[in-house]
């Protein structure tokens, strides 16, 4: 396994460590020590808002770091420290033109191997490449320079953009945290291998279904499973951290079986589960996919039996956005922005409301 859960004492002890070094960030950027310790208190209020006054039972150590999810870089780091900068001035700006990004999305390519019944991309799947690794480079350098901490690369499939996905990485590798959304196909243990060395900190892999066959069939290719199954045991001999990404449909939550997946991922050792909605975008144009509130209300309660009860401490954290979207406000074009392969900029995958300028914010994101 490439990562341990900690105890209960190392919990305590380096939450408590995360919040003095997020308090001197303010410092250094508010040069007054209370009103730094008056923006991280607003800032902790804020997560205690989001989880309901809960407090998750669970964190993990992999590669000398600690992690909680895939949306928060892992501490102690570079990655860490620029996005929790900007998460303070996200709070209480150091001017009032000063635009707080803290996590940016790539799409570095169209190509897949796949077919999903679901793909947001379905207008643009099999595009041909347009940015060259020099203009995604022109494209990124701003962002990070401006603080963003955490980069997501995704596709299309980014694996079939290899080369340029591995100099990617090992570009922005001593600054931000690095994750790859990918179906793990053709991720093989050479390839993981490279990816290590780049210096990548995670993958979020796709599974949409517990049962190969339908999995399969839902991602329009008959050897996806095997190859979710073999990238995350690639993955986690190199010693990167996995999660496993979770698009269940109506009939899924009905069914009562997304359960299984989870229970699933406790046995393939893999330590978060990250369920998205459905949206009717790309494939899904104009059909009623999107989740109803009881679907939702399911998910909630499953997210909450496993990161808050600890008769479940050995399973997996459950993250459910949906979750806290009465707590907080979407964070597309707010926090996050997602460059496409063409470079084209928009609050997130899900809405295709093009940015024209990167400096704005653009809060009209619901997805």
């Amino acid at each position: 396994m490439a990562y341990r859960r900690i105890n209960s004492l190392e919990y305590i002890i380096v939450r408590f460590l995360i919040i003095i070094n997020i308090w001197w960030l303010g410092c250094k950027s508010y040069k007054n020590p209370l009103k730094s310790f008056k923006v991280v208190y607003k800032l902790l209020n804020n997560f205690r808002q989001m989880m309901g006054n809960k407090q998750l039972i669970r964190a993990y150590k992999i590669n000398g770091k600690y992690a909680w999810d895939i949306y928060n870089p892992a501490w102690p780091s570079k990655g860490f420290n620029s996005f929790f900068t900007n998460h303070l001035h996200e709070i209480e700006p150091i001017s009032k033109d000063h635009f707080s990004l803290r996590r940016l999305l790539i799409a570095i390519t169209k190509r897949c191997p796949l077919q999903c019944e679901h793909c947001s991309e379905g207008g643009t799947l099999y595009n041909d490449d347009v940015l060259s690794y020099e203009d995604f480079i022109s494209k990124i350098d701003p962002y990070v320079k401006n603080g963003v901490g955490q980069l997501v690369l995704s596709g299309g499939e980014p694996l079939s953009r290899f080369n340029d996905l591995i100099k990617l990485t090992s570009h922005y590798k001593d600054d931000c945290d690095i994750w790859i959304y990918t179906s793990g196909f053709g991720l093989t243990l050479e390839k993981a291998k490279q990816l290590k060395k780049a210096g990548l900190n995670g993958a979020a892999i796709s599974l949409d279904h517990h049962i190969e066959e339908i999995h399969n069939l839902f991602r329009g290719n008959k050897k996806s499973y095997y190859w979710v199954l073999e990238s995350i045991k690639n993955l986690q001999e190199v010693g990167i951290f996995v999660a496993l990404n979770v698009c269940p449909t109506r009939k899924y939550i009905e069914s009562n079986e997304v359960e299984e997946l989870i229970k699933l991922a406790k046995e393939l050792n893999v330590a978060i589960v990250n369920i998205l909605e459905p949206r009717a975008v790309g494939n899904y144009q104009d059909q009623k996919v999107e989740l109803e509130p009881r679907h939702k209300e399911h998910l909630i309660q499953l997210s909450e039996k496993y990161n808050y009860d600890k008769a479940y401490l050995t399973s997996p954290t459950v993250i459910y956005p949906g979750a806290f979207r009465n707590a907080l406000p979407c964070g597309g074009g707010r926090s996050y922005l997602f460059l496409d392969y063409d470079g084209s900029l928009y609050p997130c995958p899900f809405c295709k409301v093009r940015i024209e300028k990167s400096n704005q914010h653009a809060e009209v994101c619901l997805a």
